[in-house]
């Protein structure tokens, strides 16, 4: 009897880790022609200075900017001694919980690259672009962020964040000396 409940079992988990490999690899197969390009930035002319910040003032600013999205419940995006991204995926309706690590690096345009650093998504072994899709397709992220596979990376373009009177640009990102610029440009 006990033979018989175990050869049961065995076929059952090795049937659910058939259906999870066949579902990744037919559903996250990741196309070669999408890639992200970042949008083309104008230059702002007007008064401008440049603000310091810290890392919990800047990441008390983002925590207040991802409140006042929609979907900013799916996901969790704090700053520290790097980004950390956190959500959960559901498959075969199991929740499957990924981390990811990013370490910033502000673009020529005054927007940052959040470039992954690491990752964890259960238990599974996935390459990066494929996580990044899995992001890009399940998560609702707000409009600020696009998501590039291709470069295993998140994009913040802060200038979405722009309001009727400032444009917001990030000077650099330090985070390990606890140090981030911005520049706020007064449009004019």
């Amino acid at each position: 009897m006990w033979k018989a409940a175990f050869f049961i079992l065995l076929a059952l988990v090795i049937i659910s880790i058939a259906g999870l490999w066949i579902w990744v690899d037919q559903n996250l197969t990741v196309e070669e022609t999408e890639s992200f390009t970042a949008p083309e930035i104008e230059n702002v002319e007007g008064p401008s200075f440049l603000v310091s910040a810290t890392r919990e003032d800047a990441n008390a600013w983002l925590q207040r900017e991802l409140e006042e999205e929609e979907d900013a419940d799916d996901f969790i995006l704090t700053i520290d001694d790097a980004v950390y991204f956190e959500t959960s995926l559901t498959v075969f309706g199991m929740n499957i919980p990924l981390e990811v690590d990013f370490q910033p690096e502000v673009s020529e345009d005054g927007n940052i690259w959040l470039r992954e650093d690491g990752f964890r998504l259960g238990a599974l072994e996935l390459p990066a672009a494929q996580i990044f899709h899995l992001i890009g397709d399940n998560i609702d992220l707000p409009e600020w962020i696009s998501v590039a596979p291709n470069e295993s990376s998140l994009y913040l373009n802060l200038r979405e964040l722009e309001t009727e009177e400032f444009v917001i640009e990030a000077q650099s990102v330090d985070l390990e000396n606890n140090d981030i610029e911005f520049r706020i440009t007064a449009a004019e």
